[in-house]
């Protein structure tokens, strides 16, 4: 009986990992979707640097690097996109006078926005067929499956932390563990 039980475990939880592998890749071709947007009009990596600066306040490129996971060289760029875009500004470390750092401007912090907007209109949208004990349960088990992917990553000295496009909280910020 034992082996039955786990036979079956092992069938839904291949079943499982097949269906969030899909859940991820049509996730990510709906973000880029929305993102293309032309009021939104930005590059994933340029979401992901806005959140991560909108979540530090004002951070160093190194500390942005790290937390974004791209290159120096790489942000470098995106940065200066971001700032030619007019969402975000350097400024002067206030201790070191030698050090610039990043800021979200009003234009970035209102690109944020519509970015936010726009990811709870889609996710009305894809959940709408759910009742509200549905939903609620499901987000039950998404924050269950969170946590569980949390557990298995390899604890990080991150010490700002981006945040996806959120819907109502449907997806909180990424935690330094």
């Amino acid at each position: 009986m034992n082996e039955t039980v786990s036979t079956s475990r092992t069938d839904h939880i291949v079943a499982i990992d097949d269906v969030i592998r899909q859940i991820t890749w049509q996730s990510h071709k709906q973000l880029l979707q929305t993102l293309s947007r032309p009021e939104i009009n930005l590059t994933m990596p340029q979401m992901v640097t806005l959140f991560a600066i909108r979540d530090a306040g004002t951070c160093r490129m190194s500390e942005l690097a790290e937390v974004t996971q791209q290159s120096a060289g790489t942000l470098t760029g995106i940065v200066d996109r971001l700032i030619a875009d007019h969402l975000v500004g350097r400024v002067r470390d206030l201790e070191d006078r030698r050090v610039v750092q990043v800021t979200l401007t009003p234009h970035g912090e209102e690109r944020i926005f519509r970015v936010e907007q726009a990811r709870r209109e889609d996710m009305e949208q894809i959940l709408c067929n759910l009742r509200i004990d549905q939903l609620a349960d499901l987000e039950t088990m998404l924050r269950m499956l969170l946590s569980g992917i949390r557990d298995l990553l390899i604890p990080s000295t991150l010490t700002i932390v981006p945040r996806i496009p959120t819907t109502a909280n449907v997806y909180p910020p990424f935690q330094s563990a």
